[in-house]
């Protein structure tokens, strides 16, 4: 086999790794929203995006979860960001950021990021992180 069908068969190889953004070998993440906020009939609105996907608006009735799950990108730098709305309360705030620990200041190493919606704010992994 000759240098030149060598070096191009790995070239190609490399590429095919590079399209798919290496998903073998960068794990796949999980985020999950529960709405734990007290019975009533307002429910939880979030709207959560990142800079390549918006995952569009989601209204949560109390016990119920919205999910999602994806592939870290190439230069591990994945963001996505939601905005929740529960009448009158809204705020906005990075829900992945972190391939470690979900958030930067995340209280574990985990690639599973629950996070927890109740009235005093807003819980990930069972600690508290954000307020309304």
């Amino acid at each position: 086999m000759s240098y030149s069908l060598i070096k191009t068969i790995f070239i190609v190889f490399l590429l095919s790794f590079h399209l798919t953004e290496s998903r073998f070998f960068y794990p796949k993440f999980l985020v999950s929203i529960l709405n734990s906020l007290p019975n009533n009939d307002i429910p939880l609105t979030v709207h959560c995006q990142s800079k390549d996907n918006n995952l569009g608006y989601h209204n949560i009735t109390i016990g119920q979860r919205y999910s999602w799950k994806f592939h870290e990108n190439l230069k591990w730098s994945t963001l996505f960001f939601c905005h929740f709305w529960w009448y009158p309360k809204q705020t906005s705030f990075d829900v992945f950021n972190n391939g470690y620990k979900c958030i930067k200041k995340g209280p574990v190493d985990t690639q599973d990021c629950y996070w927890e919606v109740k009235s005093d704010g807003f819980s990930l992994n069972g600690v508290k992180i954000h307020d309304w």
